[in-house]
């Protein structure tokens, strides 16, 4: 009589394309970051599946209040993309809407305390300290956004002081 294995569940085999990551449970535990290849595994582990292709959204006419309580604009575009597979899947749902909405709400806080200049050599400046106060926020859900510019701002305008004095 002879001996054989018996296998009760079948071996899964995955393919992870080139530009995304597999993020991987042994027995419900995580057991590593899988690169680009096809991995064959057996019962008990899991893949999920992480797209790492950066994407590019714009976010426009974003409302708040500056420094002087003003209502003002701004829009932006930026490219986000993926920093830590294994943060960026168990934390978001939607990887791409949830970081927008980080962003928005980054960009209202962050500019409530100044107020933006229209001049294009000082839009480059705010633009990277918002990238750098977005990221702040992003970096805890392994998400994160690069070549933010910014496509439009304005501020109602504050009036010029009351000349005193009689003509």
């Amino acid at each position: 009589m002879g001996y054989g294995r018996i296998r009760l569940g079948k071996t899964k085999r995955i393919f992870i394309t080139d530009y995304q990551r597999g993020v991987w449970y042994r027995d419900g535990a995580f057991a590593g970051i899988l690169g680009p290849c096809s991995r064959s595994f057996s019962l008990g582990n899991q893949i999920v599946l992480v797209d790492m292709r950066p994407v590019h959204f714009i976010i426009e006419s974003i409302p708040y209040n500056d420094a002087l309580h003003n209502p003002a604009v701004i829009s932006i575009g930026a490219e986000l993309k993926v920093s830590d597979p294994h943060v960026a899947s168990n934390t978001l749902k939607n990887q791409v809407n949830d970081s927008v909405a980080i962003v928005r709400d980054a960009i209202r806080i962050f500019l409530s305390k100044m107020i933006v200049d229209s001049a294009m050599d000082l839009r480059a400046t705010i633009a990277r300290d918002i990238e750098a106060a977005a990221n702040m926020d992003l970096n805890k859900v392994g998400m994160q956004i690069s070549d933010l510019e910014i496509t439009e701002a304005w501020s109602r305008a504050v009036g010029p002081p009351a000349t005193a004095g009689a003509n």
